[in-house]
C-alpha cells in the first residue's frame, strides 16, 4: 500500500522543479528559446506589471506554489489513490499533465493573463509593464524550444 507523506511529496515536487528550471535557463543561455518571453514575465506579470516585482512573484509561484505544492502533492495523491508508485504510472501522469497543459492551459492563457495578447510580440510598455505573445496550443508559437518544436 502506498502511504501518503506530505513532506516526501513536497521534496519530490521541489527537486524536479529545480531540474526543470536549470534546463530552461540553460536553453535560454544557449539561445535555443530566443523567441520565448522570459518565464518571469509570463508567470509574474499575471500579478504585477512591474518587471522587478513580476520576477519575485514568479520565483515564489514557480518554486513554491506550482512546482512544490501543487504538482508535488497532486502526484502524491494520485500515486496514493492508484495505490501504485511505479515509474510507468508517474510517466503516464506526466504525459497526461503535458497533454492537458498543452491542449487546454496554453491556448487559454490570453483569456486569463492580463498582460498577454493574441499575436502580440514581447514588448515593454510604459512603466516597465510587458505584453507577451500567447503561446498557442502546445506552445507552437514559441519557435523551436517548445515540447514539439513548433515554428511560426
Amino acid at each position: 500500500m502506498v502511504e501518503f507523506r506530505v513532506l516526501a511529496a513536497l521534496v519530490a515536487g521541489f527537486g524536479p522543479t529545480v531540474v526543470m528550471t536549470v534546463m530552461m535557463n540553460g536553453a535560454k543561455a544557449s539561445g535555443m528559446d530566443e523567441h520565448m518571453p522570459p518565464m518571469s514575465l509570463v508567470m509574474g506579470a499575471m500579478m504585477s506589471g512591474n518587471r522587478r516585482t513580476a520576477t519575485g512573484i514568479r520565483a515564489m509561484m514557480h518554486f513554491v506554489v506550482m512546482g512544490t505544492v501543487i504538482f508535488g502533492l497532486t502526484y502524491a495523491v494520485l500515486f496514493t489513490v492508484f495505490d501504485n508508485d511505479a515509474w510507468w504510472l508517474g510517466m503516464f501522469i506526466g504525459l497526461m499533465h503535458g497533454l492537458i497543459v498543452g491542449a487546454v492551459a496554453m491556448p487559454m492563457m490570453p483569456s486569463v493573463h492580463p498582460r498577454m495578447e493574441r499575436d502580440a510580440t514581447s514588448r515593454s510598455l510604459s512603466g516597465g509593464a510587458t505584453v507577451t505573445e500567447e503561446p498557442a496550443r502546445y506552445a507552437l508559437r514559441l519557435q523551436g524550444c517548445s515540447a514539439v518544436g513548433g515554428e511560426r
